[in-house]
């Protein structure tokens, strides 16, 4: 395996961003991108290095011999074991346009504007980042056919309406272009969706010069996974109900099912990968390497979440004490309102961090069959999986079990409740007690909502298949 070296004296070179050139780290030499992939193609160099985290399995190639110290995936400091590949080029590759430090800054930003986020989240200590080009798969599909609909057209005379039903023949040729799906099963679905606002116009054909001095994920998804996806979105998308011909006819037959063909390209996308490694969990936050978009996952500082809460108590206590008369009865339904919006809220939380647990919304990891099958039960519903224009949404059964654990603090506060009214006893004392049993549950469940949005914002450490084998010298 040959390292991307400088023509020159050999040191070692990286991509440079701001002049979109090769720059020796050594000498300061400056060369030309075309030149210096003429000189990568004179000498051959195409092999690369698969690095495999021997903790987790996680991934990454490179065509350097240089490689991080700590996983970019479970974030563990390990020894990186290493083999040579051969890696399916891929057609095409944005480049990276947003520096390391300014997506240090941009991540900074963000979570200076999380008020309840942990100060461990901006120790630039403790965040590990590395620039990572992410695969995915762009696809094409066209749609065509010769088709009969059924259709009317409704024409209003005063006060009766004539309908005239008509059979409209039509021949279809659709084009759909850039629906695209990350390829890597190490990088979250959600994470991959939330920062897909890659502007394609600027794709440029695949060379290998642009890697240097980054990594990038091989991709172990297979494109297959999509295809039926893809077919979903454009044929949820080429639905008869409501379209109207050029003569005023409204077509009434559902899905048009069309021949669909589809063109698939592979092409790597830039990205700034932080991690966090802090109780036996991850924090992923990632940057977009093009346009400087962020998404994070970012835990709550309990003792923060806590103060904030005592002083916003208190403040509403004394406010409602100067302009209102508070009762037994109503301080008890107050507490109890409070009580029900806590359990609401746990009930979801316990329902999404049980999806998130069992990747059942991360089509790249579960693989399309176990998706479909998931997914199926439930049918369509709130809870979009993809984020494509036109995607369609998908909810998942829930187990009981999992529903009740969020919801039980607020029916046994719910039955307390009940006990005191249906008893119609006027004693100060039990509404008080009945009250301040709901205020405890209450407080129970706040701490249980930040438990669960601590898992919902973090995940479990990765375990991948172990690659191991090939030359272990690299």
């Amino acid at each position: 395996m040959k390292a991307f070296k400088c023509p020159k004296c050999g040191g070692d070179v990286k991509y440079d961003i701001a002049k979109e050139s090769i720059l020796c780290e050594y000498c300061g030499e400056t060369i030309n991108r075309d030149d210096y992939q003429r000189f990568l193609d004179d000498n051959g160099l195409y092999a690369t290095t698969q690095f495999t985290c021997p903790q987790c399995g996680g991934s990454v190639l490179s065509y350097d011999d240089t490689i991080s110290t700590f996983c970019s995936y479970c974030g563990a400091p390990v020894v990186f074991d290493k083999r040579i590949v051969e890696d399916t080029k891929p057609g095409s590759i944005i480049p990276f346009s947003v520096s390391k430090n300014a997506a240090n800054e941009i991540y900074s930003k963000k979570i200076k504007n999380a008020f309840f986020a942990p100060d461990w989240m901006d120790d630039a200590g403790g965040r590990r980042t590395v620039g990572i080009y992410m695969p995915y798969f762009v696809y094409g599909a066209h749609a065509g056919g010769h088709f009969t609909v059924k259709g009317e057209k409704r024409t209003n005379y005063g006060s009766y309406t004539q309908v005239n039903e008509y059979s409209v023949d039509f021949d279809l040729d659709a084009q759909y272009d850039g629906t695209r799906f990350d390829a890597a099963r190490a990088f979250p679905d959600a994470m991959s969706e939330s920062i897909d606002t890659y502007k394609t116009g600027k794709t440029v054909p695949f060379k290998t010069a642009y890697l240097a001095g980054y990594y990038a994920d091989g991709g172990d998804v297979a494109e297959e996974n999509y295809n039926w996806l893809v077919k979903e979105l454009v044929c949820n998308d080429l639905r008869a109900d409501g379209m109207t011909t050029s003569d005023g006819i409204k077509l009434k037959t559902g899905k048009i099912e069309s021949h669909i063909e589809f063109e698939t390209e592979k092409t790597l996308f830039p990205v700034w990968l932080h991690t966090h490694r802090r109780n036996g969990r991850v924090c992923y936050s990632a940057i977009n390497g093009q346009t400087g978009d962020a998404a994070a996952e970012i835990p709550i500082d309990k003792w923060k979440y806590i103060k904030v809460s005592v002083i916003a108590a208190a403040i509403i206590a004394v406010i409602m004490n100067l302009f209102f008369t508070i009762t037994p009865k109503t301080f008890l339904i107050v507490a109890e309102i409070i009580l029900f919006l806590f359990g609401f809220m746990l009930r979801k939380l316990h329902g999404d961090v049980y999806v998130r647990e069992n990747h059942m919304d991360d089509i790249g990891y579960t693989g399309i069959h176990k998706f479909r099958q998931r997914a199926k039960a439930s049918g369509k519903a709130s809870g979009s999986t993809k984020s494509s224009p036109g995607a369609t949404a998908w909810s998942f059964e829930i187990p009981l079990s999992v529903r009740f654990a969020g919801w039980y603090k607020t029916l046994i506060g719910l039955a307390v409740f009940a006990a005191v009214l249906l008893s119609g006893t006027v004693l100060d004392v039990i509404y008080y007690a009945a009250a301040g049993i709901s205020i405890a549950l209450a407080v129970w469940s706040a701490f249980d909502i930040i438990k669960q949005q601590n898992l919902l914002a973090s995940r479990d450490i990765p375990v991948f298949t172990l690659q191991r084998g090939g030359d272990g010298n690299g």
